[in-house]
């Protein structure tokens, strides 16, 4: 059919019929014609108007710089770390998104080839973009179509998010083409897939966070690098910038989703990309496309602060005001040359951006804390046993639990080993820290740092100096107050002590009576601030400061402990101990040291403590203590037991434990089961000295011990203060030896007067006992007499009864005679 028209066409039959075939075609031309030149003119007319709209929607946007457009594609927020001092990482710094930089060179080649193959398979071609791929996606939104392939290069996704919003409009997706064929020429290739790679969106991570970036996504999905992923974990984490929260694992609270099946099949989307553009082998697809993906999956984790509440609270707050300083000093404001009101302004203006900052500048801040001796630390707290019976107690509309808190401080250094800032009640801690921040009284401990040491600095007493501890009042009440009695724990008193004596059984009496002799309070309490502890007006010139009535928080009266096994040179406690911003170090923390006591005198004061350990009021805790070494330290309480605590120091560290009431008007009570709430004191500082051995003895150094400095001489250790009892002892021993000489005396002579009435008595005696003699032995021979008398007459009877038998005998021989002669007659 075709060919007969060619035919006829071509030969017409007529020339009626060529000439309507002529007209034919030159008007069918000429249409042709016509309708080319039309839609060609459209088409430069659509797109002059095209242009024309394109330049519209940007023509109000400055073309940036390119090293304008360079410096704003590389900043991106970057999550702030914080460390402990022994190294180990303890998590971010609080903030809604976590992002960790990484280079290119650092992240698996997986995860390049995924995203390339699923994103931007053109992309090492391509200008900044695919205007194919663009016109498709113009289209689809112009059309509404369900199908939305997207038309965006990663140079325009990063242009996006690092330099326009995400507002769906034709402005700012032309805004994003220009930016983006200008950002190809300011940055290498290699250059903009590495900040792609730090910039887009991961979704969550296993704490629930928000994540940017692919070193971000490893740790907080796979808890691996992005250096180690395998083709599986990278084909799944590439698979989520398209849509991170439906592709994400987990929910807000860091929860696995029950239905992860979308992310699995994206990432089968992703592994099948992969091998259609060439980068991995049948084998490998296969092997990856089975793989249970599941069980890389890290278990939900607790946030840092969920783990260390105190540590990373205290550790943003220290941050912040260190930061705020340093940018203080970067813009060159000095706040004491403010009014107030300027400078209360300022400071919170900075403050902010120091908060800013640290959420989003990448910092690393290290502290000086001891992981193990941190942890360590923390048992005893977590160990209800060592609370009292009535551990709870009501105050107002709520119920507070009995507290404690302790810190330990490096001596020579001033670092804060560890710390507990509370009690964990049902393992739950409150946001109260009080080892940094909460200030109570001291009660005894500050005999031996205000009371003891000034005196025996100024010549005033020795170990050996005695006092009477007796009843005593305030010299200095106020004017108009009533007198004070001074009482001890017991409310007995032991009459003369030596200071060593007073100091070890915490008696109060002899601590007051040499801090108002000496009298000399403004200058005392002078070392007090020295060391970084306020004393307010009224307390500069209050006798009671001898007995601990100035608040101290436990980090600072730690430190005065530390003063003194340092021989008498304060440092002042530290909590941060460098921060790093961008591969530099602006802050590093330096020793501040102040001489507050000479070495003899130092070395006196802890001589003296070490009694309080061997016999003194700390005897049970050294019961309890596994800990060998030189130790020294102090007791102290407060009024109505509201605060009891224990510090103790040996050559290298001070562990200072306070245990009480966040109530002040609430007291600790004793029973037989948990023990005198003072024990439960020494108790919880024994199990935490032993824990933190037993977990790191090379942070106690055991083997340390207090040397005698060669200031300290013999007469040291004898009385030889000017203290003035020692006079008044010295009467009273005076008066003693007289009234024993009188005593003796007067029994001297009731001693004679009692041998002479024992001589009379004797004599007397002895005339009584010649009488009794002379009695006896008259009676004694008329016995005799009489007995010998008794014996002549049994004698004579005897006589007269044997002549009597002779008589008869010779009566009966003579008749016998007598009758023999008869019958001799006879016959």
């Amino acid at each position: 059919m075709l060919q007969k028209i060619r035919d006829i066409w071509n030969t017409p039959k007529s020339l009626k019929a060529r000439r309507y075939a002529t007209v034919f075609y030159d008007v069918s031309w000429n249409v042709l014609l016509l309708t080319i030149i039309s839609v060609v003119l459209i088409g430069f007319l659509g797109a002059g108007i095209g242009a024309g709209y394109f330049a519209s929607l940007v023509k109000d946007m400055p073309a940036p710089a390119y090293k304008t457009m360079t410096s704003q594609i590389n900043t991106y927020s970057s999550t702030s770390d914080i460390y402990f001092g022994s190294g180990e990482r303890i998590g971010n710094y609080t903030t809604d998104e976590v992002r960790v930089p990484i280079t290119v060179d650092k992240v698996s080649p997986f995860v390049v080839d995924a995203l390339l193959a699923t994103e931007d398979v053109e992309f090492y071609e391509h200008d900044g973009v695919v205007p194919k791929a663009t016109l498709r996606a113009i289209l689809q939104e112009a059309t509404g179509s369900e199908e939305r392939t997207g038309g965006s290069t990663l140079t325009q996704q990063l242009i996006k998010n690092q330099m326009l919003t995400n507002e769906v409009s034709f402005e700012r997706k032309a805004k994003e083409i220009l930016l983006a064929l200008r950002l190809e020429k300011a940055m290498d290739k290699d250059e903009i897939l590495n900040a792609y790679l730090n910039v887009v969106s991961f979704g969550r991570n296993s704490m629930g966070r928000n994540i940017s970036g692919i070193e971000a996504a490893s740790r907080g999905v796979f808890n691996t690098s992005a250096e180690k992923l395998t083709l599986p974990q990278a084909a799944f984490l590439s698979g989520i910038p398209k849509n991170p929260f439906l592709y994400t694992p987990y929910y807000q609270g860091g929860v696995i989703k029950e239905d992860v099946s979308p992310a699995i099949n994206r990432m089968k989307t992703v592994l099948n990309r992969m091998y259609v553009a060439g980068k991995i082998t049948k084998a490998d697809y296969d092997a990856a496309y089975n793989y249970d993906i599941t069980q890389d999956f890290m278990k939900t984790q607790s946030k840092p602060r969920d783990r260390y509440p105190y540590v990373v609270d205290e550790a943003e707050l220290q941050a912040r005001l260190i930061i705020t300083d340093y940018l203080l000093a970067q813009d060159g404001i000095t706040l004491s040359e403010l009014n107030a009101d300027d400078q209360a302004s300022i400071k919170t203006t900075y403050a902010k951006r120091a908060h800013n900052m640290l959420r989003q500048g990448g910092f690393k801040i290290h502290l000086t804390l001891d992981k193990q001796v941190h942890e360590a630390m923390q048992q005893p707290a977590k160990n209800a046993g060592n609370f009292g019976p009535n551990q709870y107690v009501k105050e107002e509309n709520r119920t507070v639990p009995e507290q404690t808190s302790s810190v330990m401080i490096e001596n020579k250094t001033g670092r804060v080993l560890g710390f507990v800032g509370g009690r964990y009640v049902n393992g739950e801690t409150d946001d109260l820290n009080r080892a940094f921040w909460m200030e109570r009284q001291i009660g005894s401990t500050a005999k031996p740092i205000l009371v003891y040491a000034n005196a025996i600095e100024s010549g005033m007493v020795t170990p050996a100096t005695t006092v009477i501890d007796e009843e005593y009042f305030y010299k200095f009440t106020g004017p108009g107050q009533p007198p004070k009695q001074v009482q001890n724990e017991g409310k007995t008193y032991r009459g003369p002590v030596t200071v060593r004596d007073a100091l070890k059984l915490s008696l109060n009496v002899p601590a007051v009576k040499i801090y108002e002799e000496r009298n000399q309070k403004p200058t005392d309490t002078q070392k007090l601030i020295d060391m970084g502890i306020p004393v307010s007006d009224g307390n500069r010139i209050a006798s009671a400061m001898a007995l601990g009535t100035g608040e101290v928080r436990p980090v600072d009266l730690a430190s005065t402990y530390a003063m003194l096994a340092n021989y008498g040179e304060h440092v002042e406690p530290y909590f941060i101990e460098r921060i790093e911003y961008q591969g530099e170090t602006i802050f590093e923390a330096k020793s501040k040291k102040t001489r507050i006591y000479n070495d003899r005198t130092s070395f006196l004061i802890v001589d003296m403590l070490r009694d309080v350990y061997t016999s003194g009021t700390a005897t049970y805790a050294k019961s309890l203590m596994n800990v060998p070494g030189d130790w020294m330290g102090k007791t102290g309480t407060t009024n109505n037991h509201r605060d009891s605590y224990l510090v103790g120091s040996n050559p290298e560290v001070t562990l200072a434990v306070w245990s009480g009431y966040d109530s002040q008007r609430a007291e600790m009570v004793s029973d037989n089961t948990s023990g005198q709430y003072y024990q439960r004191t020494q108790r919880i500082w024994s199990q935490t000295i032993n824990r933190v051995y037993a977990d790191n003895p090379e942070a106690i150094n055991v083997n340390a011990r207090f040397s005698q400095p060669s200031s300290v001489k013999p007469d040291d250790f004898k009385d030889s203060g000017t203290f003035s009892e020692k006079k008044k002892l010295e009467e009273k021993k005076e008066e003693e030896a007289k009234k024993k000489a009188e005593e003796a005396k007067q029994k001297a002579e009731e001693a004679k007067e009692e041998a002479e009435q024992a001589q009379q008595d004797a004599e007397a005696q002895r005339d009584a006992d010649a009488k009794a003699k002379a009695e006896a032995e008259a009676k004694k021979k008329a016995e005799a007499a009489k007995k010998a008398e008794d014996e002549a007459k049994k004698k004579a009877d005897a006589a007269k009864k044997a002549k009597a038998e002779a008589k008869k005998k010779a009566e009966d021989e003579a008749k016998a005679k007598e009758e023999a002669e008869k019958e001799a007659d006879a016959s």
